[in-house]
């Protein structure tokens, strides 16, 4: 057999040229690669392999990260739970599965989203990036933390996968709206309010491990006027919705929006907290708008809407008051959407 050596000229313009080529080729996949890398626990499964992929069901290429709205936490002292059960059931154990990767923010009780977007800023960079592995994050925020995870979409798109919001107040809050009219900045009883809903939120956030944050209610409450939304959403317009009620752009610079929400007030006779929603509901301007008691229908609209009607007031939407709602179970929602999350490779 005669065998003949081939010699590559390497001193050769041609060769040089595309050997450059390839190595820019070779090196753009791993960086792209690098640069969506999902959590150290994602797990892919073939088509056919349905016990993975049932086992792995909400397990999504980013870790999710969910955010309380105004007033809020993480956990108190461990006994009350702002997600009631939902970290649990996106997690699963051995035996059920679920396998999210599930973090939750606290941020400061009462300030606005400007304020409370760069703290989840950090702590998406300081905590959750490193500890996961992972390059993004899939945020789900609830009412005030639906303008707090749009912040940092809008400063930092690069490391957020996917915005979500629920009942949240992207268009303000009708019962906000009532309260600066009727207890304008500059009285005495928005001063003694004011002082009352910082002294509430120091207590919060002590409760919740966090006695450095400081509070300000004013501009927390003006922030969830109309007006204030207004302004910020024109600062971070991303997946805002062409008309008002209607859908936003499903995806913008590479980010996936979500919303839903809910009309419910009422929901459970068991639940003390309904009755205060009922009375928020009672007061609150929301012009001919069916409302969650804080939140009217159409403001919980933002980018690709899921559903706006559902039955859970303002605080059902996350389980609260320990797991007390209505017919519609909170819980399921946010499996859907982790399901829904996994199946776009996110």
């Amino acid at each position: 057999m005669l065998i003949r050596k081939i010699k590559i000229d390497c001193s050769n313009v041609y060769f040089k040229k595309y050997l450059l080529i390839f190595l820019l080729i070779l090196l753009s996949a791993v960086a792209r690669s690098a640069l969506a890398a999902g959590h150290t626990g994602y797990v892919t499964c073939s088509s056919l392999n349905l016990i993975c992929k049932n086992y792995n069901r909400y397990n999504t290429k980013y870790p999710i990260v969910l955010v309380h709205g105004v007033s809020g936490f993480d956990s108190l002292l461990g006994f009350m739970d702002y997600f009631h059960d939902i970290p649990e059931s996106l997690e699963g154990n051995i035996i059920t599965g679920g396998r999210a990767k599930v973090y939750v923010a606290n941020v400061t009780a009462w300030e606005d989203a400007y304020v409370r977007g760069e703290q989840l800023l950090q702590y998406i960079q300081n905590t959750v990036l490193p500890d996961s592995g992972a390059s993004k994050v899939n945020l789900i925020g609830h009412s005030l933390g639906g303008p707090t995870i749009r912040y940092v979409a809008g400063v930092n798109p690069g490391i957020v996968a996917s915005i979500t919001t629920v009942n949240a107040v992207n268009y303000g809050s009708g019962f906000a709206d009532w309260g600066m009219q009727n207890i304008p900045e500059g009285t005495a009883g928005n001063a003694v309010i004011e002082k009352l809903l910082n002294a509430l939120g120091d207590i919060i956030d002590a409760l919740a491990g966090n006695p450095e944050y400081e509070q300000d209610a004013l501009e927390a409450v003006k922030f969830l006027t109309t007006a204030g939304a207004t302004t910020f959403n024109k600062k971070f317009p991303a997946g805002k919705p062409t008309t008002y009620c209607g859908t936003g752009p499903s995806t913008v610079n590479g980010v996936r929006y979500f919303s839903w929400g809910g009309t419910g007030t009422v929901t459970n006779v068991l639940d003390v907290s309904d009755y205060f929603l009922a009375l928020t509901g009672s007061l609150g301007y929301w012009k001919g708008e069916a409302h969650d008691g804080l939140v009217g229908r159409c403001s919980m609209h933002w980018g690709e809407v899921i559903r706006d009607n559902y039955d859970t007031n303002h605080l059902d939407a996350v389980n609260l008051l320990f797991g007390l709602r209505g017919w519609t179970n909170p819980v399921s929602n946010f499996q859907n959407q982790a399901s829904r999350l996994r199946g776009l490779g996110l």
